[in-house]
C-alpha cells in the first residue's frame, strides 16, 4: 500500500513523525507486538528453545529507521561504539570476527605459543535490558532532550501477545528488554553492553550478546591471573546492569586451550559466577566449530551432515523439478552449508576438502541426471559450476579485496601483511599469508576493479566454465538422456566400457564399429529410419548441417551451435531428444557379457 500510494501516505506520516519528535513521545499503537516463536535448536517441545521475534507495525519500523540512521551515524562519527563489537555493524560479520580470532591463534601456533579462550553466554540478553539503565547510558553517550524522551517512551508501556497458527494469547505488558524484530532494538542493545569491554586486560570480542575472551599464554600463572580478574570484572558488570552470564551449571562458560603442542602444560581451571568453567576440546562459536588445534574436522563433518540432508531432498525433487530449479535449490539450500567459514578453513586439509567436493559432486549428478562415475570436469562444465576449491579461493580474494579497499572494519586491515610471509607451512596457508601470495598473480585490471561487484564479475569470468545451454527445453527425462551423451557416460557400449561398467567390449550390436555417441547419432544402421525423421525435422531450420563432418554434426546435435539462434538450437536439441527416445536404445540398461 505504501509503495502504491507513496505521496498520499508520506505527508500524513511526516506530520506524525514531526509530532513525535516535538512531543518526545511514541505512538502507543506502534508499541504492540505480535510475537512469532522461531525454533532455534534441540527439542521443539521446550519453550526455551524458541526465539521470540516481534512483528511490529510497518509505519513504526519506517520511523525507527529514520531514528536509527541518525543515531548510528552520530555514534560512529564520534567513535562511541566499541571496536570489539561486530554485531549489527554494517560492513562487519561473524566471518570477519572469526577470521580475526583464528588469525591470532595461528600466529601463536607459529611461535609455539598457546591461546586460552573463554566463551560466555548472556542469558536472554535482549529480554533482560534494564530500561532505566539503558536511558542512563544513552544520556552518557550524548542522546538527550526530546530524542531521549521519545526513546524512553519507545521502551515503556510496550505490550505483546503470542500469535501461533492463527491463535492469539492475551496482551501482556513488557517491563524490560528491547524488542527483537524492531529496527532500533539491536542498536539500543549495543549501547547497553558497550562498556562491557572496559578495563578488560585480555582480548575481548563481542558479536551482539556472544562474548569471548582470548589471551596468548606466555606465562601460565600470569594468564590465569588475568583471566580470573577479567571474569570477576564481567561478573561485577553483570550484577550492576541486571544481566546474567551463564547463570547455572547447565549453561557453563566454556574454555578451550588452543595449542599445536602434543604435550600441553597444566593450566589451572577457571571459575565464573561461582561455577567452574568447563574445559572442552571444541565449541561452536558464531556458527563455526572451533577445536583446540583448529583442524575444523568437526565443523566440516557437521556441515556435511546438514548438506546431505539437502541432498536427500534434491533426490526427491529431481522427479518433479527442472534442472534450472534443482540448480537453484542446491545453491540456496545445500551449498551454503559447505561454504560457511570457507575463507578460514580453505587449504586446511586435502582429505577434508575432498569430502566437501564429493558432496557437491553428488548434487551435480542429481541436478544433471547423470550416473556415479561421470567425469567431474565434464559434469561441472555441463552445469556451469566451478569446484568448491576454486570458490573458496574466490571468496578469500574477494574478502581480501574488501579489506584492502577499506570495506571491512579496521581490525582486519591491521592484520594485512606487507612483506612475504615467513613461518611454517601451516601458517602460510592461512588467510592473510595465502592472500598476500595469491594477490600477486591476479590480473592488474581485476585488482583495480572499482567496486566489489565488478571485482566479483571480472574474477568469475575467468573462473567459471560457461554453462552448456538448454535453450528452454523442460523435458526432464529427455534432458537426462541427452546430458549423459554430452558427458560421455551413458548406456552406449563405448561409455560403459571406458568406465569399466559391466561391459567387456565397446563394439556396437551392429558389429560395424564401437558404439560411441557419434556412431549412435550418425552412423548406426539399426536406427536409419529414426535418423531419417531426425534430419527431416532439422532440415527446415538448418538445411546446411548435413554437409558437415560426422564429428561436427554430432556436436551440433548434442550441444547446438553458436552460429544458430536460440529458436533453431531448441528445435535441433528437441529433435535429438525425440530421436534418442524413439530409438528405444535407453529404455532399459542392456546386460553385456560378451
Amino acid at each position: 500500500m505504501i509503495q502504491i500510494c507513496p505521496s498520499e501516505v508520506s505527508f500524513p506520516l511526516s506530520l506524525i513523525f514531526k509530532k513525535c519528535f516535538e512531543s518526545g513521545s511514541f505512538p502507543s499503537e506502534w508499541k504492540k507486538a505480535n510475537v512469532q516463536p522461531i525454533h532455534k535448536k534441540n527439542s521443539r517441545q521446550c519453550k526455551s528453545n524458541y526465539r521470540p521475534i516481534s512483528l511490529l507495525p510497518i509505519f513504526s519500523k519506517i520511523f525507527e529507521k529514520l531514528i536509527f540512521d541518525k543515531m548510528y551515524t552520530f555514534f560512529t562519527q564520534n567513535e562511541l561504539l566499541s571496536k570489539n563489537q561486530s554485531g549489527f555493524r554494517p560492513g562487519d560479520s561473524t566471518i570477519n570476527q572469526l577470521l580475526a580470532i583464528t588469525t591470532e591463534i595461528y600466529k601463536a601456533f607459529d611461535k609455539y605459543q598457546e591461546t586460552r579462550a573463554v566463551f560466555l553466554d548472556i542469558s536472554k540478553a535482549f529480554d533482560k535490558v534494564w530500561h532505566e539503565g539503558l536511558c542512563f547510558k544513552l544520556k552518557q553517550n550524548g542522546i538527550d532532550g526530546n530524542l531521549l524522551n521519545m526513546l524512553r517512551d519507545f521502551l515503556s508501556n510496550r505490550k505483546q501477545r503470542v500469535v501461533l497458527n492463527g491463535v492469539e494469547s492475551d496482551w501482556e505488558n513488557i517491563y524490560a528488554g528491547v524488542p527483537q524484530g524492531s529496527v532500533l532494538g539491536p542498536l539500543l542493545f549495543l549501547v547497553y553492553i558497550n562498556d562491557l569491554t572496559d578495563n578488560i586486560s585480555a582480548n575481548m570480542k563481542l558479536f551482539a550478546d556472544d562474548s569471548s575472551l582470548f589471551i596468548k599464554v606466555r606465562n601460565v600463572e600470569d594468564a590465569q591471573s588475568i583471566l580470573m580478574t577479567d571474569l570477576e570484572k564481567i561478573t561485577q558488570w553483570a550484577n550492576q546492569w541486571k544481566m546474567q552470564f551463564n547463570p547455572d551449571i547447565t549453561k557453563q562458560a566454556i574454555e578451550i586451550v588452543f595449542s599445536s603442542k602434543y604435550n600441553k602444560p597444566n593450566h589451572p581451571l577457571l571459575s565464573f559466577n561461582g561455577i567452574p568453567v568447563a574445559r572442552n576440546d571444541s565449541t561452536e562459536h558464531l556458527g563455526m566449530h572451533l577445536d583446540e588445534k583448529l583442524s575444523f574436522k568437526k565443523h566440516i563433518s557437521e556441515a556435511i551432515i546438514k548438506a546431505k540432508n539437502g541432498i536427500s531432498l534434491l533426490k526427491f525433487l529431481a522427479k518433479y523439478l527442472t534442472r534450472e530449479k534443482l540448480d537453484l535449490a542446491y545453491k540456496l539450500h545445500v551449498r551454503p552449508h559447505l561454504e560457511y567459514g570457507d575463507v578460514i578453513f580453505h587449504e586446511r586439509s586435502t582429505d577434508l576438502m575432498n569430502l566437501l567436493e564429493n558432496v557437491q559432486k553428488q548434487a551435480a549428478l542429481i541436478v544433471a541426471g547423470c550416473w556415479q562415475g561421470t567425469n567431474i570436469l565434464k559434469l561441472y562444465k555441463e552445469l556451469g559450476w566451478e569446484s568448491l576449491s576454486e570458490r573458496r579461493k574466490f571468496h578469500r580474494l574477494t574478502l581480501y579485496y574488501k579489506i584492502l579497499n577499506r570495506k571491512t572494519p579496521q581490525y582486519l586491515l591491521d592484520l594485512v601483511l606487507h612483506s612475504t610471509p615467513n613461518g611454517t607451512n601451516r601458517y602460510k596457508n592461512t588467510f592473510f599469508p595465502y592472500c598476500f601470495t595469491q594477490w600477486q598473480d591476479i590480473n592488474i585490471n581485476i585488482k583495480l576493479s572499482p567496486s566489489v561487484e565488478s571485482f566479483k564479475h571480472n574474477y568469475i569470468k575467468i573462473m567459471r566454465p560457461p554453462k552448456t545451454k538448454l535453450f528452454g527445453i523442460n523435458d526432464r527425462q529427455g534432458l537426462r538422456l541427452l546430458t549423459r551423451l554430452r558427458v560421455d557416460f551413458s548406456d552406449l557400449r563405448q561409455h560403459r566400457y571406458n568406465h569399466h561398467f559391466n561391459c567387456l567390449n565397446a563394439t556396437c550390436r551392429c558389429l560395424t564399429e564401437n558404439e560411441t555417441s557419434e556412431h549412435f547419432l550418425i552412423r548406426c544402421p539399426r536406427f536409419s529410419l529414426h535418423r531419417f525423421t531426425l534430419f527431416g525435422n532439422i532440415a527446415p531450420v538448418a538445411p546446411d548441417i548435413i554437409v558437415l563432418t560426422d564429428d561436427q554434426l554430432s556436436s551440433i546435435l548434442l550441444f547446438g551451435s553458436p552460429t544458430f539462434n536460440d529458436i533453431t538450437n531448441k528445435i535441433i536439441l528437441t529433435s535429438t531428444i525425440h530421436f534418442i527416445k524413439i530409438t528405444g536404445r535407453f529404455n532399459k540398461i542392456e546386460a553385456y557379457t560378451q
